[in-house]
């Protein structure tokens, strides 16, 4: 209200025609006198008690403060406006009515005071959280599980069993406070803002690694050959490697092996094989032919089971028998292959001069080396069913000048 109007006021008309009508009407005269005297006691009691003019400030339909003058309502909108996050339009908070009261003058609202009743009276204003970014506000909530969903993105990336950090790249704050109704987010809406968010991870994971133990073999002539016995258990050593890995959202931007020791050492495992043979006279075996061979196998340890040729081309003698049965060189002469073949598994071929060789295959196990000389009777190898082979048997052959040729004649079957 302008009060310039009531100051610049001038009572000397109405005192005229006060004048006139006291002239004119002498009832009027006690009339005046008696509302004079009233309204000089009405002043008297207003200004001994403080009683001054006010404004009731009617802010949509209700009182929510008294106030001086009009222009208190205007700096508490601005403070109002300032309380709440985001942009806020002015008609946001709607103007009120000012209606003309009698009052203490210590019952007048100041700006705060009036703000606050603002704020607590407009029904688009709601107390709430807001995810800050950089400073910058990105969604409001009325919700108070922003930190939890923030959490639950931070620590999406973490790799299981290992020991994780993670941060957000950007800087984070939430605030408490007012905010408009129309800039609260729906459920879904805040999810996708804060699944937008990068995290950068750093896992450091540890992770072990068996060493495989190796085998040493030993060979002994203690014992004959189809011996064999593990005389030390292998066992597994032990390494423990250490990663560090940074991904950003999950996706791997660097990785590096810190370090890697040794927690065990591994246990060679040492087999031991034997290796004895015993020399077999030739009065042992069926017989001594012209060639001075004697039988490969010991008599009535074998049966036959393929002669040479057989409708196969088959270029050697099978002679059937159980695995292990001892193979004797059947003359002198000097080991020129002893070994693993495709097709003919472990195998012996022993030079005999003259041209004249005879090989032994699919042996279980060999008792000579390449260069080794042997004697008659000697024990080479153990039968068996290595290589292209059905079942444990002597694949016996006889060659001369390269050929082979029928071995039946040399062993006198």
């Amino acid at each position: 209200m302008d009060f310039s109007a009531i100051k610049s006021f001038k009572i000397r008309p109405l005192a005229d025609k006060a004048l006139n009508i006291i002239k004119t009407n002498r009832l009027a005269v006690k009339l005046i006198s008696f509302l004079f005297v009233g309204i000089i006691s009405v002043l008297i009691t207003v200004s001994a008690v403080g009683i001054t003019v006010g404004f009731d400030v009617d802010y949509s339909g209700k009182i929510i403060a008294t106030v001086r003058d009009a222009s208190v309502f205007a700096s508490a909108k601005n403070i109002a406006a300032g309380r709440i996050g985001g942009h806020v339009d002015e008609s946001e908070i709607p103007e009120p009515k000012f209606l003309l009261t009698l009052t203490v003058a210590d019952r007048f609202s100041g700006p705060e005071k009036l703000a606050s009743a603002i704020i607590k009276n407009t029904d688009n204003i709601t107390e709430g959280f807001a995810l800050v970014v950089n400073g910058e506000i990105l969604l409001c909530t009325d919700e108070d599980n922003l930190w939890q969903l923030l959490e639950e993105r931070r620590s999406a990336f973490f790799v299981e069993g290992a020991e994780n950090a993670a941060e957000f790249t950007d800087d984070i704050e939430v605030e408490s406070g007012y905010y408009l109704s129309k800039d609260i987010k729906e459920d879904y809406e805040i999810r996708e803002i804060i699944d937008g968010l990068d995290v950068k991870t750093v896992s450091v994971s540890i992770s072990d690694t068996d060493i495989p133990f190796t085998t040493k073999t030993v060979k002994s002539s203690k014992y004959e050959v189809d011996y064999h016995k593990v005389s030390q258990e292998g066992k597994n050593g032990l390494s423990q490697t250490t990663v560090v890995t940074e991904t950003l959202n999950g996706v791997k931007t660097c990785e590096d092996t810190v370090t890697t020791q040794i927690i065990s050492e591994p246990v060679e495992q040492v087999e031991v094989i034997g290796t004895a043979s015993h020399k077999i006279s030739a009065s042992q075996h069926a017989k001594v032919v012209s060639a001075g061979f004697i039988l490969p196998l010991n008599s009535g340890e074998f049966k036959i089971s393929s002669y040479y040729g057989d409708g196969r081309n088959h270029k050697g003698m099978d002679l059937s028998a159980d695995k292990g049965t001892a193979i004797f060189a059947v003359a002198d002469g000097v080991v020129e292959t002893a070994g693993y073949h495709k097709d003919f598994g472990y195998n012996v071929v022993i030079n005999h001069g003259n041209g004249l060789k005879t090989r032994y295959a699919h042996a279980s196990a060999l008792c000579v080396s390449a260069g080794d000389k042997v004697s008659q009777g000697d024990m080479i190898a153990a039968v068996g069913s290595t290589g292209y082979s059905l079942g444990n048997h002597l694949h016996f052959e006889v060659i001369v000048n390269g050929n082979r040729v029928n071995p039946a004649p040399y062993i006198g079957l």
